[in-house]
């Protein structure tokens, strides 16, 4: 590649590699409202770097000689648009406020499903709703899901992971892509739990169809449950 084209990269790219610089928390730390927010910006940053990079030059590419800059300009949009949703799901813990909690004990909940020892350890998803189930770019997601862990020992504290993961759909092929995950460890008593918040996403996200799944494991066990939601702007 030639030194104009060089610097027709170099000069889109610039503020995005600038703000893409910063520091992340780590997962889990708690954060205010502004601390959040920065955190998504710097963390979606980083992942779409190589998308708009490779947009970019692919624009050049695919450009007249006469307009390389402006080939560049459009590809480095178009690469880092496509990035956007790869990134949220990466930056998911960044998007994402969950709250788990008890709401019956294991005596109560082993009544209430017809557990009984025979049946070992076992780890049940029994509701999982995404609302709304079609959303603008930059919205809000709820998620509401229940579930119970047992176990026939009677062990007081069990070790929980809930996992929500985003996919998104190809328009290619049809075939669901993972875009990246976000993980609670628990630790709690046998019983139902309840596990309610909701998720942000970047304004940016590609217009499509999307599946949140919600999956618990514990005791060598896991279940999930999933529901799709489209992204389509109003």
């Amino acid at each position: 590649m030639k030194r104009p084209y060089t610097r027709s990269v170099a000069k889109v790219m610039l503020p995005v590699f600038l703000t893409a610089c910063a520091a992340l928390p780590p997962p889990g730390t708690r954060l205010t409202d502004q601390e959040r927010a920065e955190a998504q910006k710097t963390c979606v940053n980083q992942y779409v770097v190589g998308g708009a990079i490779g947009g970019a030059l692919l624009g050049m590419l695919v450009s007249s000689s006469k307009d390389r800059t402006q080939g560049a300009v459009v590809g480095a949009i178009a690469g880092g648009a496509l990035a956007h949703s790869y990134a949220w799901g990466k930056c998911l813990s960044y998007y994402s406020d969950t709250n788990s909690f008890p709401v019956a004990n294991a005596q109560q909940t082993a009544a209430a499903v017809g557990y009984t020892a025979s049946r070992g350890n076992e780890v049940r998803i029994q509701s999982f709703v995404v609302t709304p189930s079609q959303i603008a770019p930059g919205g809000n997601l709820k998620l509401n899901g229940s579930y119970y862990v047992m176990a026939p020992d009677g062990q007081q504290q069990v070790k929980v992971i809930e996992t929500r993961t985003v996919y998104y759909q190809d328009p290619k092929d049809n075939s669901w892509k993972e875009l990246g995950s976000e993980t609670t460890p628990i630790t709690a008593a046998l019983g139902s739990r309840r596990s309610e918040g909701q998720t942000g996403m970047p304004v940016e996200v590609a217009e499509g169809r999307y599946r949140v799944t919600f999956k618990v494991s514990a005791l060598g066990r896991e279940d999930q449950a999933s529901q799709e939601v489209v992204i389509k702007k109003s």
